[in-house]
């Protein structure tokens, strides 16, 4: 916390000042300025985890609190059914429900025949009533337990990974307070962190998922690639073998796409290498990367559930040149999806592999009936 204090006195110091904090004023040929300030901005980065994880621990405490209050409720009731249950099992097995059958042959008239069938037929009902009632209690009962079970599994690696984020941060602010000793112009460093954390929190943060968002959007359009081929009366990126087909894309047809649908995109540039898909660009002085990787994956979720189709996982963000940590990554990977899904080229095509090699994406795709 000390730290954080530190670092709002630095922005409010820059304030006073009436120094722009858009400006890059880090020392980049400086290897161990920047690397002081790539750890302060990982630190900030960290506390903002910290902060999503509270949130997160909180909403799982109070989930396992509600659960565990179902869970006594549910037993209450599978009891009392439990009993009913007991005691139909045992009316059946002591031979009392065979008595009330003998009541046929008791019977003189057809009214008391029709009257007794239906007396008759209300014990059955109540009874498979009552069998019923207990198998779904028990079965509730066990969802309930498995429910309070994951609830309490998935706190414990929230509380884990809270401890873990916590104590990287303790090391690299130690890291930092060390080095900045070893510095003559501390405050002067200091400030350069300061800038380069408010640009990325008030900048940064905001360009990165206005991409993401951008590029969410266009992906699930990547179809109309294919109509245009069709309508052209060619085949450029389907091609077709029998009941094989492959999907093929240039990086320069996907940069060509990207921005045809949005005029962001005309800042940026995507390329293919052999192993990941790497994309750059600036925008208003910031400077921006992103790599990733594709990867068949065997089922989506929601509509596409039971579907495989191709994951976008982002391996690495650079803003202005620093490194951002991996909680970072992992926090924009759960707002967007960037995924490629064949099913939108075509219903009845599935994915069974993939290609990536320089400068061109191949998606192996067989018909299905």
């Amino acid at each position: 916390m000390r730290s954080l204090y530190r670092v709002a006195g630095i922005l409010l110091l820059c304030v006073w000042l009436g120094g722009s904090p858009w400006l890059r004023v880090y020392a980049a040929n400086d290897d161990e300025i920047k690397l002081l300030m790539q750890k302060g901005l990982t630190v900030f980065e960290i506390d903002q985890e910290l902060a999503r994880i509270q949130v997160e621990e909180k909403s799982l405490v109070q989930q396992s609190a509600v659960t565990e209050q179902e869970l006594e409720l549910q037993t209450i009731r599978s009891e009392q059914t439990k009993r009913h249950a007991a005691k139909v099992l045992r009316a059946y097995y002591m031979g009392d429900r065979d008595s009330l059958w003998m009541l046929l042959f008791t019977i003189s008239s057809f009214k008391d025949a029709i009257a007794t069938l239906d007396y008759l037929q209300m014990i059955i009902n109540n009874d498979q009533e009552s069998l019923k009632r207990h198998s779904d209690n028990q079965q509730q009962l066990t969802t309930i337990k498995q429910s309070l079970a994951t609830s309490q599994a998935a706190l414990q690696q929230t509380k884990a990974r809270y401890l873990s984020q916590r104590e990287q941060m303790v090391r690299l602010q130690g890291e930092i307070d060390e080095n900045l000793s070893k510095q003559q112009e501390s405050t002067l460093i200091l400030q350069q962190m300061a800038q380069l954390t408010l640009l990325w929190q008030e900048k940064g943060v905001p360009l990165f998922k206005t991409y993401f968002q951008a590029l969410s959007i266009a992906m699930k359009q990547l179809p109309e690639i294919i109509s245009a081929d069709n309508n052209g009366g060619g085949a450029k990126h389907l091609i077709i073998n029998g009941f094989q087909y492959t999907f093929q894309i240039t990086d320069g047809e996907l940069n060509e796409f990207l921005r045809s649908k949005n005029k962001l995109f005309h800042n940026m540039t995507f390329r293919f290498t052999d192993t990941e898909v790497i994309a750059s660009g600036v925008q208003e002085g910031m400077e921006i990367s992103i790599k990733g990787k594709y990867s068949m994956v065997a089922s989506g979720e929601g509509a596409n559930k039971g579907k495989a189709f191709i994951r976008f996982t982002i391996t690495e963000l650079l803003f202005n040149g620093f490194e951002l940590p991996h909680s970072t990554i992992a926090a924009m990977e759960q707002e967007i999806d960037l995924g490629i899904y064949p099913q939108n080229l075509a219903p009845f095509l599935v994915v069974t592999g993939l290609k990536l090699e320089t400068g061109k994406l191949s998606i192996l795709l067989k018909m299905v009936f």
